[in-house]
């Protein structure tokens, strides 16, 4: 789960322009780190790019913090792994 959350907080920091030490696991996207819902759309766009998956609607309501997106894709990309 480590290597997953830091390739979520490499995505967020590219996509907003902050530093990557600036994002925790409970950092909120849109509260602490100011994404708009254009933003939003475009990490998720970043994310979906990244792992070759397709994020439906009811995951992309849990995009709170960084927390909540690496659980929600856990479960999305883990089970392709076995």
């Amino acid at each position: 789960m480590e290597k997953l959350t830091n390739k979520i907080i490499k995505i967020i920091a590219k996509e907003l322009d902050v530093p990557q030490r600036s994002i925790k696991d409970d950092t909120s996207i849109q509260e602490d780190l100011g994404a708009d819902s254009l933003d939003v759309i475009n990490i998720v766009m970043a994310i979906e790019n990244k792992f070759n998956i397709e994020i439906d609607e009811d995951t992309l309501h849990q995009f709170n913090t960084v927390a909540n997106i690496v659980d929600a894709l856990a479960l999305v990309i883990e089970p392709e792994r076995n």
